[in-house]
């Protein structure tokens, strides 16, 4: 019996194969692996002693800070550490799936960690209200001419991870009330090539909280996506946030998994050890 191997690849086959044994878990690794986005990844993949591919490590440097995903087995995920730490970005944006922060703590450090939960619907299990299209102020299309608004609506919730770039895939909406734009929902990433999407940046400016906004942003989003051959939707959601969890489930969309999000770095001490 050999032992447990870790290698990078560039095989998207490969890669394809063992996210979708689980789409939803997976849903940003495989997002990645559409054209849009597959140029600005790393891959790392451990297979455990029997050669079955087990563990994945992902960076994506498509954004303004490096973003690091995690899935598979705590001993595959501690093999690639082990291998590639000096590969690793030093400071990233990290998802790590559940069991993954102990090792990654041997290594890093960790700042503004949430508690995160994974959730998940299938197009045809979308609820949809008719009276999100019939509002007095409509829910409308985004685009780079409200960059500036968005980035200021952005700075009502700290965790969001908006940039100008995720403009272009098109999936961006919001609502405006006396010109002001107080509400949107927009993607992280979309694929037509796996027919998934997650979704992003779902903020309400605090003075208008409690009025359906999110939720008629969420849901038209969502039917869009829906109705150009987006099958499976995904999105992130801090655990303790009831009311935005309610929201989803509204839209029929159910918890899948847990993980922990947060900013890890390796100073001096890190990599001197």
């Amino acid at each position: 019996m050999s032992a447990r191997t870790v290698r990078q690849t560039t095989d998207h086959a490969a890669l394809r194969r063992i996210l979708t044994v689980d789409p939803l878990a997976g849903a940003y690794m495989l997002g990645d692996l559409d054209p849009r986005y597959a140029d600005f990844c790393d891959w790392y993949v451990s297979a455990d002693a029997d050669g079955h591919d087990d563990a994945i490590i992902t960076v994506y440097n498509g954004l303004s800070a490096p973003a690091l995903l995690t899935m598979g087995s705590v001993d595959g995920i501690t093999a690639l550490l082990e291998r590639f730490i000096d590969v690793l970005p030093e400071h990233a944006h990290a998802h790590l799936a559940e069991g993954h922060r102990a090792p990654f703590l041997d290594r890093y450090t960790m700042d503004r960690e949430l508690p995160m939960a994974r959730m998940g619907v299938r197009a045809a299990e979308l609820a949809f209200d008719a009276a999100w299209e019939q509002r007095a102020d409509p829910v409308i299309s985004l685009g780079h001419r409200d960059t500036g608004d968005i980035m200021a609506l952005s700075a009502h919730y700290p965790d969001s991870f908006f940039e100008p770039s995720q403009l272009s895939t098109g999936y961006y909406v919001g609502i405006r009330v006396a010109g002001e734009l107080v509400s949107m929902a927009g993607v992280h990433i979309v694929s037509a090539t796996d027919r998934l999407a997650v979704l992003g940046n779902v903020v309400t400016h605090p003075e208008h909280r409690g009025h359906g906004l999110s939720t008629a942003c969420t849901g038209i989003l969502c039917r869009r996506l829906a109705e150009s051959g987006h099958d499976l939707i995904a999105l992130n959601v801090e655990r303790h946030n009831r009311s935005a969890i309610r929201v989803y489930e509204k839209l029929g969309f159910r918890r899948h998994l847990i993980f922990t999000q947060g900013f890890i770095g390796r100073g001096l001490e890190q990599r001197v050890r």
